[in-house]
């Protein structure tokens, strides 16, 4: 009676998605049932996809149920570590073809059984000279990435948006979605919006498919694939290395991993934005002032302005059925409620007379703003000296008291460096009112959204009560205050 075979396959990085590592291994395979005289019923995979870890393999998983229904009498797989990659599966593997008897038939190496002693322990001893094998091949792949990483290189990895699949060449049309992404947030734009921006151009972002594998699907962007394509530190050509002790930590304490918070040094690919751009980016992004605002907030002073009695943000909406005018309230409800117009109108009148002063364009070429270049500079330096530190923690050159003293030095400069940056970043969103010789007409042309990221960048803006019968505005209920530089 021909014995029913069921075929397993595996890659684990397929970089340039054409499969040629599965196929070459389903050929051997194929080969190997041919000559023996068995009948292959089944031929499962899971291309790019790493046994390592957490992550499931459909393809193994449907190879365990054949063995458990005795679908099956051999598995046929081209080494011993494309179908087994850690203890787990170890025995799951081995306890079930022991059951049914069932034979491991390898390509490159013996055919394995469970009947006798023997088979038993060239198994395991197989197994464990596997596992020693894969053990020894991650370490060096981990040096591997750590120094590329130092060096700048890319290493593998799925394709970025922006970038060809290689990484090291942008794409032009994607890089000028980038590009415009990073201008429209920095100007106020909500991610929203940046959305349909990129996916009316008919851009479109991969994801992974439903059953693990990678796969470039195409789909539109979301708000959530928008920050994400932002955050990236990569669009600066600035190079992250995230460990995987930092993605278990992360595991650990139920966070996400942010290639932005991994940093390590300067890229060899090109930039998309400069520094600065992507670093205001980030702080705008990750300030959590900005996830308590409304996500459709349409009103200029809405998460902006702020009640001069309690000094929460205000809201605006109608004040009632027989009252359906607009109006700002604090969340209290309790110590404001003015007329939305008046006040907006007012503020709005502010921003331009000041925007239409002689030395408006000082807000954009003050000798006190920050050199990009330099605090760039400053930044890797700051890194360097924090690796560093960490590698000689390491050698027993110093102790741990040290390190920690160094490491609260060299993070506080940083962050410091790191703030500079941001704020050099963000004198873009006055760009186009400055530069314009009609300031009101580009106020009045903007979206409300780019209004309130001028207003929050320029001033503090505080509604106080108007007074018990007040019927006329008063502009000095609108407080006023101006930022530093402005």
């Amino acid at each position: 009676m021909t014995a029913s075979a069921a075929i397993y396959l595996r890659i684990s990085e397929d970089r340039t998605g054409e499969e040629a590592g599965v196929t070459r291994q389903r050929e051997d395979c194929e080969r190997r049932a041919m000559d023996r005289g068995w009948d292959v019923v089944a031929v499962e995979q899971d291309n790019d996809v790493s046994a390592k870890g957490r992550q499931k393999r459909p393809g193994f998983e449907r190879v365990l149920q054949l063995i458990e229904d005795g679908a099956v009498q051999v598995v046929i797989a081209w080494h011993l570590d494309r179908l087994q990659r850690n203890r787990r599966d170890e025995v799951r593997l081995y306890e079930l073809c022991e059951k049914r008897k069932v034979v491991v038939s390898l390509v490159r190496g013996p055919d394995l059984e469970w009947e006798t002693p023997t088979g038993r322990y060239l198994a395991d001893n197989l197994g464990s000279l596997a596992r020693l094998e894969i053990e020894q091949k991650s370490d060096r792949q981990k040096r591997a990435q750590a120094q590329a990483a130092q060096a700048g290189r890319r290493v593998g990895g799925r394709k970025a948006f922006g970038y060809t699949l290689g990484g090291t060449e942008v794409i032009e049309e994607e890089a000028a979605a980038v590009y415009d992404g990073y201008r429209a947030l920095l100007a106020g734009e909500p991610l929203a919006e940046i959305a349909r921006d990129w996916n009316s151009r008919g851009l479109t972002t991969g994801q992974r498919g439903n059953s693990g594998e990678r796969k470039d699907v195409p789909s539109p962007f979301t708000r959530s694939s928008v920050r994400d394509v932002l955050l990236n530190p990569r669009n600066a050509a600035l190079r992250s290395h995230v460990t995987e002790e930092d993605r278990e930590r992360a595991r650990e304490e139920r966070r996400r991993v942010y290639a932005c918070d991994h940093v390590v040094g300067p890229a060899t690919w090109p930039p998309i934005v400069d520094e600065g751009t992507w670093r205001a980016a980030v702080d705008l992004l990750r300030d959590p002032r900005r996830r308590t605002a409304p996500a459709n907030a349409r009103a200029l002073l809405t998460g902006v302005a702020r009640c001069g009695t309690c000094g929460d943000t205000v809201h605006s909406g109608g004040a009632a059925m027989t009252q359906p005018l607009r109006i700002y309230r604090c969340r209290s409800m309790k110590h404001v409620s003015r007329a939305a117009e008046p006040v907006e109108a007012y503020v709005s009148a502010v921003v331009v007379s000041r925007l239409s002063r002689p030395d408006a364009a000082d807000l954009l070429t003050d000798e006190s703003k920050p050199d990009v270049g330099k605090l760039r500079e400053k930044a890797v330096a700051l890194r360097t000296r924090l690796d560093g530190a960490a590698q000689a923690f390491a050698a027993g050159a110093i102790e741990l008291s040290q390190l920690t003293r160094i490491t609260e030095d060299i993070k506080t400069r940083l962050t410091e460096v790191e703030n500079e940056l941001a704020d050099a970043g963000r004198v873009d969103v006055l760009g186009p009112l400055v530069s314009s010789a009609d300031v009101q007409a580009a106020w009045d042309r903007m979206s409300t959204a780019r209004r309130r990221a001028v207003v929050d960048l320029l001033m503090v803006v505080r509604l106080h009560p108007p007074g018990r019968g007040t019927r006329t505005f008063r502009p000095e209920s609108v407080e006023i205050e101006w930022v530093a530089g402005a």
